[in-house]
């Protein structure tokens, strides 16, 4: 197991290579506390000791799953259909703080996290009620307009 500290466009991500498999093609990855799964092309044998580094962040050498129309910053899945509707980002920022966990029921006007963005904090309330499905972010996260936040079903 292996860690990094990677700053890509001026943002700072903790990465974490957790495992390869045999033949060198898939590894699991936690970047920022979150776990995608990486698969590593252009390997020419399975003799090769370690994955090569990508040469630059979008670049097609290394594709992360899942996909983001920024290939450069991490995202957590979309919510598959049927498992709830999300709460998005209303514009860039960073989370403060997370007010919910997964399973709690939440009534609609409750604060689900707190965004700081502009240097003002932000009450990002639920639209509807429900149940938390999913968090995608984590405290400090670094999130952009229209980023799904949290999933409520």
């Amino acid at each position: 197991m292996k860690q990094y500290g990677l700053k890509v466009n001026g943002h700072q991500y903790d990465v974490m290579v957790k495992d390869i498999n045999k033949d060198m093609t898939l590894a699991e990855v936690v970047v920022n506390g979150e776990t995608y799964q990486v698969e590593i092309s252009g390997v020419k044998s399975k003799a090769t000791s370690r994955p090569q580094v990508a040469a630059a962040p979008g670049s097609s050498a290394t594709t992360v799953t899942p996909s983001t129309s920024n290939p450069s910053v991490p995202r957590a899945a979309a919510p598959s259909a049927g498992a709830g509707a999300a709460i998005k980002c209303p514009l860039p920022g960073t989370i403060l703080s997370i007010k919910v966990k997964v399973g709690d029921t939440v009534s609609v006007g409750q604060t689900l996290l707190v965004l700081e963005a502009m240097k003002m904090e932000n009450n990002i309330d639920a639209d509807r009620s429900g149940v938390v499905k999913q968090i995608l972010v984590q405290q400090g996260a670094t999130v952009l307009e229209g980023d799904n936040l949290i999933i409520i079903g």
